[in-house]
C-alpha cells in the first residue's frame, strides 16, 4: 500500500455497487475506504442495514424533514469521514456523484476523480438537472474518466479541459481471456438488462430471421428488466420459444459458462427516447475477450471496441433485418466466425484489459493529488 489514501464513493443506497468499485477495491495500489448511501455517501462499506436505518431515522428527526437541513447533515458527516481518514483524493463512481460531493471536497481542498459512465451526460433529464453542478466540478480540482470517446466532446462543452479528461473504458477481467467458445454450437448469447437501450425486441426479431435460414440455431438470453415480459410475449407470438432460452440474471461464473457454450455474442443497443446511450458495454468487452465474434450496433462506445468486419459486425440502430443478415453470415462461414473471435480476443487484450483501465485510473489519481 502507498501513502496516498483514497475514498471510493459509490451512490448505492443500501450497499456499495458496480463493477467499477469492486475492481478498484481489489486492484488499485492505494490505501482506501469505500463509502455508499446516496450521491453524497456517508456509510462505510460493511455498515449493516440496521445501522443505516437507525442513522437515517435520526437524521430525519434532526432535520424535521427539511431536505436542505438533511442534506447539510449528510454533507457534514461525509466531510468528517474524509477528515478522520485523512483522505488525499475521492474517486467517484459516477459524475453526478462527483458533482454532489464537490462542495464538501472543495472545503477540504481534496481533489476528485470521477468516472463518466454515460447516462450522466446522455440522458436529457439527468444532464439538465446536473448541468450547473457539472460546470462547478469542471472548475474545481477534478479529473473525469469517460468510458467512451463520444463523451469527450460533451465533457469539453460542459467546461472540462483536455488535461482533465482521461479516456479509459472498463476492461475485461483476466478470466474471460481463458474462455474457449464452442464455435460449432450455433448458439447466440445476449447478456444485459431488458431495457429500452438494449432493444431486446430487435434482438428477437433479428434471431427470428436467422431461424428461417438456420433452424438449429439457439439464443441464450440472460438478464432481467422492465421489457422482459414484452420480449417473452414476442417470442411466443413468433412461435420460437423452443429456440430461445431465457436464463435470467447470471453470476460472473454463470456468465463464463454461457460464453463457453456459445459461438456468437449479440446486442442491439439503441439511443433511448430520453437521449440515453451506452458508454462502453462491459458485456461486449468480456464476450470479445472470450473469443466470441460480436454482432451489434453503431452506438456509443461499441464503435470503439468492435472492429466492423474484423472482430464482428456493426449495423445501424434499429436495423434488425441487417443484424439478422450478419448473424446468418457468421453462422454460414465458420472459418470467418472463428477468425473474428480470435481477432477480438487479441484486440481486447491489447487495448481493453482490466489491467490497462486500472493503470489509467491510478494515473488519474496521482495527477489529481498533485493538482
Amino acid at each position: 500500500m502507498e501513502k496516498i489514501k483514497i475514498a471510493i464513493a459509490t451512490n448505492g443506497r443500501l450497499k456499495p455497487m458496480g463493477t467499477f468499485s469492486r475492481n478498484y477495491i481489489e486492484y488499485l495500489p492505494f490505501s482506501k475506504i469505500v463509502l455508499f448511501g446516496g450521491f453524497v455517501p456517508y456509510f462505510y462499506m460493511g455498515t449493516s442495514q440496521k445501522q443505516q436505518k437507525i442513522l437515517r431515522y435520526w437524521y430525519s428527526l434532526l432535520s424535521f424533514k427539511n431536505q436542505e437541513k438533511l442534506s447539510q447533515l449528510i454533507k457534514n458527516r461525509f466531510k468528517k469521514i474524509l477528515q478522520k481518514e485523512k483522505i488525499d483524493c475521492v474517486l467517484a463512481e459516477f459524475m453526478n456523484t462527483g458533482s454532489a460531493i464537490r462542495e464538501a471536497c472543495e472545503e477540504l481542498n481534496i481533489p476528485i476523480v470521477s468516472n463518466v459512465l454515460g447516462y450522466e451526460i446522455h440522458q436529457d433529464a439527468v444532464l439538465k438537472k446536473n448541468y450547473e453542478s457539472y460546470k462547478k466540478l469542471a472548475a474545481y480540482k477534478s479529473i473525469v474518466v469517460p468510458v467512451a470517446k463520444n463523451m469527450v466532446p460533451r465533457l469539453k462543452k460542459i467546461g472540462f479541459q483536455e488535461e482533465q479528461i482521461i479516456f479509459s473504458p472498463l476492461g475485461a477481467r483476466d478470466e474471460f481471456f481463458e474462455i474457449h467458445p464452442d464455435y460449432s454450437s450455433q448458439n447466440f448469447v445476449a447478456i444485459g438488462r431488458f431495457a429500452e437501450m438494449k432493444s431486446p425486441l430487435s434482438t428477437i426479431k433479428a434471431f427470428h430471421k436467422v431461424l428461417k435460414e438456420c433452424p438449429n440455431a439457439k439464443l441464450l438470453f440472460a438478464g432481467e428488466g422492465e421489457l422482459f415480459e414484452d420480449t417473452k410475449n414476442l417470442v411466443n407470438q413468433l412461435n420460437i420459444q423452443n429456440s430461445v432460452e431465457f436464463v435470467g440474471w447470471v453470476t460472473p461464473e454463470e456468465q463464463i459458462n454461457l460464453l463457453s457454450k456459445s459461438a456468437i455474442f449479440i446486442q442491439h443497443s439503441v439511443t433511448t427516447s430520453t437521449g440515453d446511450a451506452e458508454g462502453t458495454p462491459v458485456a461486449i468487452l468480456e464476450a470479445s475477450a472470450a473469443g466470441l465474434p460480436i454482432v451489434s450496433t453503431r452506438h456509443g462506445g461499441i464503435v470503439d471496441t468492435v472492429i466492423d468486419g474484423k472482430t464482428g459486425y456493426l449495423v445501424e440502430e434499429n436495423d434488425w433485418e441487417e443484424m439478422g443478415n450478419k448473424m446468418i453470415e457468421l453462422l454460414q462461414n465458420p472459418d470467418r466466425l472463428k477468425e473474428f473471435g480470435q481477432n477480438g480476443k487479441k484486440f481486447i487484450s491489447e487495448n481493453f484489459s482490466m489491467r490497462k483501465h486500472i493503470e489509467e485510473v491510478e494515473k488519474a489519481i496521482r495527477k489529481a493529488v498533485n493538482l
